[in-house]
């Protein structure tokens, strides 16, 4: 710095006055100060600013910075992970509470229809017990000449008559010529061990046989083979419109179509 004082110095000339001359040097030697104050100041400054991180206390707070950073993602993850699971739960919940109530709904359902089945069972246990009195009873009082098979009375003759006269016969005891509805009556009616009229007939309409109660032959049926023929042409056989079981053929192939007007047993029925 002196030597720039110094070097100022020589620019003046010998001619000027003295105070002129040291008001330049006092002008100068103050610059110079501040440009060396300043230049100083300014550096010191700008290596604070530079190297303040590199103190513990700033080494500190950005571990700090960092950690709050940490601590604020965790807390947003946890809160989106749990935000997911308590909605599955949610929706878990409310399937399981939808199969619940379709499940009570089912059982009060199942427990309707258990009460009607009870009511109705004890109903037909009921009607079952008065239809057994009832049978019991009939069974008891079984008029005389009469057999009981099944659900039925069955009268069979001692002598012989037409197909009309035995129906007559039937209906003046409050029955009428036999209808076979099963196997087993048909093989209980072959064990009288009589040829026997029952109550089917095409009289009316040749080829439509019908039952004694009108309605039409249907099933079973126990044709005995080529039966029924309608005498098969013989004038001397006549129309055979009324139906007999023979009993010379098989059980269930023992019907046989016969004239109205040949006398034979005949069997009446009478449903109890």
């Amino acid at each position: 710095m002196s030597e720039g004082v110094y070097e100022n110095s020589d620019g003046f000339k010998d001619d000027e006055p003295d105070a002129m001359k040291n008001t330049d040097i006092d002008g100068q030697l103050y610059a110079n100060v501040r440009a060396f104050m300043s230049s100083t100041r300014n550096g010191v400054v700008a290596s604070v600013h530079v190297q303040w991180w590199k103190r513990p206390s700033g080494v500190a707070a950005v571990c700090l910075g960092l950690l709050c950073v940490l601590l604020l993602a965790g807390i947003i993850g946890l809160s989106v992970y749990y935000g997911v699971i308590d909605h599955h739960n949610s929706t878990e919940r409310n399937q399981l509470l939808a199969s619940y109530s379709n499940l009570t709904e089912e059982r009060d359902q199942l427990q309707a229809s258990y009460s009607l089945l009870i009511k109705e069972r004890d109903q037909l246990q009921t009607e079952r017990d008065s239809l057994s009195g009832r049978l019991t009873y009939l069974k008891h009082t079984c008029p005389k000449g009469w057999q009981h098979f099944e659900s039925s009375w069955y009268f069979l003759s001692d002598d012989t008559k037409t197909w009309k006269e035995s129906r007559e016969d039937c209906l003046e005891r409050g029955a009428d010529l036999v209808i076979i509805n099963s196997d087993e009556e048909q093989e209980f009616l072959f064990n009288l061990n009589k040829r026997v009229w029952i109550g089917l007939t095409d009289s009316v309409t040749e080829g439509n046989l019908i039952w004694v109660d009108g309605t039409s032959l249907t099933t079973p049926r126990y044709w005995h083979k080529p039966q029924p023929d309608n005498g098969a042409g013989r004038l001397d056989y006549g129309e055979e419109d009324c139906v007999e079981i023979r009993k010379d053929q098989c059980p269930l192939e023992a019907w046989n179509d016969l004239s109205c007007d040949r006398k034979i047993y005949w069997v009446c029925e009478k449903v109890v």
